[in-house]
């Protein structure tokens, strides 16, 4: 038969980071707790109480000193120290020389510290039992350890002397005020005096070992400066006698006169260079025109020829001597004398014409020639004229160089001998930095321990830490809390939740009558809680109510085969019940009814050697038990066969109800062929307990096989009083 709850749409593996967060489930479980808070919060308080009066009150003094940033001197060679006063660094600085070691431990000598009672080491057991340091040492010499191979005295007063400073540093305290130049220098000793006398010292100790550490800088700044002047005074006496050398080897004067003179000639030949240079372009243009001409042909076209006057009149007097000849070889043959005479004119012309634009091209020649020599000369000249320059530059930066070297010499030595003997006048004037501004008195109320603010912590650290505690575990628990986890988490119904009861309650109610556990309150409350189950499972199908039904849980400890004793119980009251012990290997219900393996049972059943009515044991009115009086080698192959098949449903046309107390899903899978002989399964959850993930498990092999699961029952479900009261109304 298939659920009609099916399974798979609702179940889902549970995760932690899914934790619902439920104000009023953490509030009502700090209610349901509150008897143990307050139990765990009273024994805290207890406790609390008696340390507190027994710890040794502590007396704080406390000295104020005034820390002055900027000091009254004569003087100021704070240079020398490399302190900036005016610096927060500084402040912070005193404070931690306030704190300092060194100090701690001047104050410990002077004082005495390491002889005063407070300060000295608790008293050992080897110490309060006589005899016993005797007997530790043998054992040692057994071991082959002498007292030679433990440690020396030195090694152990060293450590010892540790331990006080560090106890002294623990006592002692140092509070800068804020924004001011003012420090609270506190201590505690459980005695007012030494409180007292423990804080002045410390103040004052700090001021003498200020004094004297700057008064040790001092002397050690004039010392090093006085060294300082010495090797300085031979630097500059090194640098001078550099300079002079130098300035009588290369002869120097003016260098100043003999540079601004290069620069002048050096600029001026740079002028002429240039001009130079332009003559040098125009001569090359026209050279350049001569030779391209000279290839062509064409030299009296020339515009040096074009401009030269000489040039134009013969080149006139060719162009006259053309046109005569031209007009005597009209009228005159070659050899006539006047066609001779106007050919020998035009020859002479040509040549005159000729003989100047080779002039002309000489001089072109020429002037080239001239402008390249002059161009070469001025670069020369330029080079020479920067070469001196450079040299006089070279000389005149080393001449710099060395008087530089002189002059910083010389201020270097200056400054510090007149350092030297500002530090050596003030060595003597040093002044105080610092000053006790109130000094500590005797304390009138001891600073520690704060009783009442310590038993207040005590009660509501303790009150916190155990509702927390409370909340932690509900939040992570795993479990199914209520029935709105049964509802979300697994999706079936609710048909009851049993409340937690003792054992010893529970387990009376089916042993012994019902009349008399009604008599108990809690038994009353559980027998209603049953009786809420039975009306869930009669509701579930008013038409045909169900017949067969079986218990079963995910793992033992559950509380099924007690939830299926008290709900045949329960439905022995409206009809007849009889209780069938399925879990051959524990046999659970049957060991709740003290019946032995002697009586007869479910062997006799399925051997066939007696019938169904003379194996039941009667319980009650209406109520009988098939007890599992034997244990199979294998109880799954015998659940699964035909016959015990067939005895269940004889078992259901003799009785009204009839209860399977299966065993549980997750080890063994006897309620899995169990559920397919029943109307019902009951599936039994131990609230808080059963971890949902095996839940969720077994559902799913429930759902595979079909059975048909009617319900979960919670058992042993943390209950306030409203539940309690509930079930107790109309109770005398």
């Amino acid at each position: 038969m298939k659920s009609l709850h099916p399974l798979d749409s609702t179940l889902s593996e549970f995760r932690k980071d899914e934790v619902n967060f439920n104000l009023e489930r953490y509030f009502q479980t700090v209610l349901d707790n509150k008897w143990r808070i307050a139990l765990f919060v009273l024994t805290v308080l207890i406790a609390s109480y008696l340390i507190i009066n027994s710890l040794t009150p502590q007396y704080k003094a406390t000295a104020t000193v005034h820390i002055e940033k900027k000091e009254s001197q004569v003087v100021d060679v704070q240079q020398l120290y490399g302190l900036d006063n005016d610096s927060e660094e500084y402040l912070a600085t005193e404070f931690e020389v306030i704190r300092s070691r060194p100090l701690a431990e001047k104050v410990v000598n002077k004082l005495n510290l390491t002889s005063h009672p407070d300060f000295q080491k608790k008293e050992s057991l080897a110490d309060r039992v006589p005899g016993l340091e005797s007997v530790k040492n043998k054992l040692l010499g057994l071991l082959g350890m002498g007292p030679e191979e433990i440690g020396d005295a030195r090694v152990e007063g060293e450590l010892a002397r540790r331990e006080l400073i560090k106890d002294y540093h623990k006592r002692l305290g140092v509070l800068p005020m804020r924004k001011t130049q003012l420090v609270d220098i506190s201590f505690e000793a459980p005695s007012p005096s030494l409180a007292r006398d423990v804080a002045n010292e410390h103040a004052a100790a700090y001021i003498e070992a200020d004094l004297e550490a700057r008064l040790e800088r001092t002397k050690t700044a004039a010392s090093w400066l006085a060294g300082q002047v010495e090797l300085l005074k031979t630097d500059l006496n090194r640098a001078e006698q550099q300079l002079a050398d130098y300035i009588q080897q290369e002869g120097i004067t003016d260098l100043n006169d003999i540079q601004v003179l290069n620069s002048q000639e050096l600029k001026d030949l740079k002028t002429n260079l240039v001009q130079a240079s332009a003559k040098l372009s125009e001569a090359t243009i026209r050279r350049n025109q001569v030779q391209s001409a000279r290839q062509d042909g064409t030299l009296e076209s020339l515009p040096s020829v074009q401009a030269d006057n000489v040039a134009q009149k013969l080149k006139l007097d060719v162009v006259l001597a053309q046109q005569k000849r031209a007009e005597a070889a009209k009228r005159y043959g070659p050899q006539h004398p006047k066609m001779l005479a106007a050919t020998s004119d035009l020859n002479t012309a040509s040549s005159g014409l000729r003989a100047q634009v080779n002039r002309i091209v000489e001089t072109i020649e020429f002037e080239y020639n001239a402008a390249l020599a002059e161009e070469s000369d001025i670069n020369r000249r330029i080079s020479l004229a920067e070469n001196r320059f450079f040299e006089t530059n070279i000389k005149g930066g080393k001449f710099l160089e060395l008087q530089r070297e002189v002059e910083s010499n010389k201020r270097l030595f200056d400054l510090f001998y007149n350092r030297a003997k500002e530090t050596t006048e003030t060595v003597d004037l040093q002044s105080a930095h610092a000053r006790i501004l109130t000094p500590a008195e005797d304390p009138l109320e001891p600073s520690k321990p704060k009783k009442a603010m310590l038993f207040l912590l005590a009660g509501l650290g303790s009150l916190l830490l155990s509702m927390l505690y409370y909340i932690m575990r509900e939040l992570f628990n795993t479990g199914i809390r209520d029935g709105e986890d049964v509802d979300q988490r697994i999706g079936l119904p609710l048909l009851g939740s049993l409340p937690a009861i003792k054992k010893g309650v529970i387990r009376p109610i089916v042993l012994n009558s019902q009349d008399d556990n009604d008599r108990s309150k809690e038994g009353a409350i559980f027998k209603e809680a049953v009786n809420t189950v039975r009306t869930g499972l009669m509701l579930d199908r008013v038409d045909r109510p169900h017949s067969t039904i079986m218990v079963t849980s995910t793992i033992a400890g559950e509380g099924k085969s007690t939830i299926a004793g008290h709900l045949a119980y329960s439905y022995a009251n409206v009809g007849r019940t009889l209780l069938i012990d399925c879990d051959l290997r524990t046999r659970g219900v049957s060991t709740m009814f003290g019946v032995n393996k002697t009586d007869m049972g479910l062997r006799e059943v399925l051997s066939a050697e007696a019938l169904l009515e003379q194996c039941v044991i009667g319980i009650d009115n209406n109520l009988d038990l098939l007890c599992a009086n034997f244990t199979p080698l294998n109880p799954l192959k015998l659940i699964s066969s035909p016959r015990f098949q067939s005895h269940i449903k004889e078992a259901a046309k003799k009785y009204n109800y009839v209860i399977l107390d299966a065993p549980p899903v997750l080890p063994v899978s006897d309620p899995l062929v169990l559920a397919g002989y029943v109307d019902a399964v009951i599936y039994a959850i131990r609230a808080r307990s059963t971890p949902y993930q095996h839940i969720s498990r077994c559902m799913q092999s429930l759902q595979r096989v079909e059975a048909p699961v009617v319900g979960v029952v919670l058992n042993q479900l943390e209950m306030g009083g409203t539940y309690y009261s509930y079930y107790s109304y109309g109770n005398p």
